[in-house]
């Protein structure tokens, strides 16, 4: 590609391909697989009409890459509990009078608090906007100490593998077949949302298994925007610009005789087309009121989310997910001084997004939600913590039953009870379960909860209760 200044003076067909490739694979936004069944439409058609005309409702999934240390991150505070923590957690152990109090709503005689980075968090839970799920993670079935020592116990592949984990908890399948349960539900809700282009899953992390599905891919965008291709903005009045754009719809609307030239040409002229209709969309809302914290990966992100969120109606979407994955939870080494940034930056981030769902009216409409591959060991290497298991997470939202904490708080001892060896805690609630819970509040039909969901059988709870009746 030759330039003479600010203009382009040559470009060829193949340059024009090339140039518009990588735009086309990270924002398209595919349509359902002709594999689906007109009767399944119809069901999903059906289903569609029973809901309300105002019916909208989001799943945000923000997930922590590599390992985040939830042990210190919610910490009991009762005299036994704590000093068992601190013997476990040796060095790293957070000093009890630092821990921010937590007043959870439920009868227990466990007392709480949180990483003194977490002033925020605090707010939110104690405002009942927020909770936490204790000991959750990577389960096929129910394991105990005794069977899990025993080789007696179905088990995810890989345990403590990044890749493995990250992959197990976004699929929630075993087996060699790779697609998300975000994007199974949306394969089983596609009629729910009038606008066919885009996709119901929107990733400002790039590709992700969670929002694959068999006819469905995640519409990808980042905290910037919409990336609109170099030097053809539809709206200039340069006419040599205008005249590059004419030329280059033309080249996609040519007949192809390569498969892989015709999927190419299909996908760029829809990418095209949904660039600019979400740009048009994004650009009539009101710009938000609601401050969110500078250098903030994090924030940033959930600043787009809201954006997107302000643009619901326009953009004709009744169902929506959204995933942001943010890294270097995998504290090895200097852990202290690392969770001190990762922490702030979580929970300042999770506040603005909270008040920017109150400022557009949808707070009981939005559930954010949080998970990792897995927790960190009790035990330290000096410095930091290794691969765990179990973990907690957090769950926000206005129509969360919050400030309280669910699910089975595990014993903090080395070689207790929850402890498979080297402090690995085994999780006592299943992501099948987590997952179900947000999905069913979410409007996913009962009747796929087997496909999306396939170990949930094994379990006995199906619905953790931590959403309002």
């Amino acid at each position: 590609m030759q330039r003479n200044g600010d203009a382009m003076k040559t470009m060829n067909r193949r340059e024009l391909l090339r140039n518009a490739y990588s735009v086309a694979l990270g924002s398209s936004a595919l349509y359902a697989s002709s594999s689906f069944s007109a009767t399944s439409a119809q069901f999903q058609l059906a289903n569609a009409l029973t809901q309300p005309a105002d019916d909208y409702k989001t799943l945000v999934c923000i997930f922590l890459f590599g390992g985040n240390d939830a042990f210190n991150m919610l910490v009991p505070r009762s005299d036994a509990e704590y000093n068992a923590y601190k013997a476990s957690r040796q060095t790293l152990a957070l000093e009890q009078a630092s821990l921010l109090p937590i007043n959870a709503a439920q009868n227990t005689s466990l007392q709480f608090g949180l990483h003194a980075s977490m002033p925020q968090v605090q707010q939110l839970f104690n405002s009942g906007k927020l909770a936490f799920l204790t000991n959750v993670g990577a389960l096929v079935e129910p394991v105990t100490r005794t069977s899990y020592q025993g080789n007696k116990s179905l088990l995810p592949p890989q345990l403590f593998s990044h890749n493995d984990q990250q992959t197990f908890l976004q699929s929630l399948q075993s087996s060699a077949r790779r697609n998300g349960w975000a994007g199974r539900a949306a394969d089983a809700m596609l009629s729910v949302n009038a606008n066919k282009k885009l996709s119901m899953n929107i990733s400002l992390s790039g590709s992700n298994i969670w929002q694959s599905g068999v006819g469905v891919t995640p519409y990808s965008i980042d905290a910037s925007g919409i990336k609109e291709l170099e030097n053809f903005n539809t709206k200039t009045t340069d006419a040599r610009e205008l005249s590059r754009i004419q030329i280059y719809k033309t080249l996609l609307a040519q007949q192809q005789e390569n498969i892989f030239q015709r999927e190419f040409a299909r996908t760029q002229t829809i990418a095209w087309d949904l660039a600019g209709e979400i740009k048009t969309a994004l650009d009539a809302q009101a710009p938000l009121q609601t401050a969110f914290p500078a250098n903030n990966p994090l924030a940033n992100n959930l600043k787009m989310v809201a954006q997107l969120l302000s643009a619901r109606s326009a953009l004709k979407v009744k169902r929506q997910t959204f995933f942001i994955g943010i890294g270097d939870y995998d504290t090895h080494g200097d852990q202290l001084r690392r969770h001190v940034l990762l922490l702030s930056q979580l929970s300042s981030g999770l506040d603005a997004f909270y008040k920017a769902t109150e400022e557009l009216g949808v707070a009981n409409q939005v559930t954010t939600f949080t998970t990792s591959d897995f927790g960190r060991t009790l035990t330290s290497n000096g410095d930091g913590t290794d691969h765990g298991w179990g973990s907690h997470q957090m769950v926000m939202g206005g129509a969360i039953n919050g400030g309280q904490i669910y699910g089975q708080f595990p014993e903090l001892v080395i070689g207790g009870k929850d402890d498979i060896g080297e402090g690995r805690i085994i999780p006592t609630t299943s992501m099948d379960q987590y997952a179900a819970t947000l999905a069913s509040w979410y409007g996913l039909p009962s009747g796929n909860f087997a496909d999306v969901f396939p170990n949930l059988q094994r379990f006995n709870a199906v619905d953790l209760g931590f959403f309002k009746n």
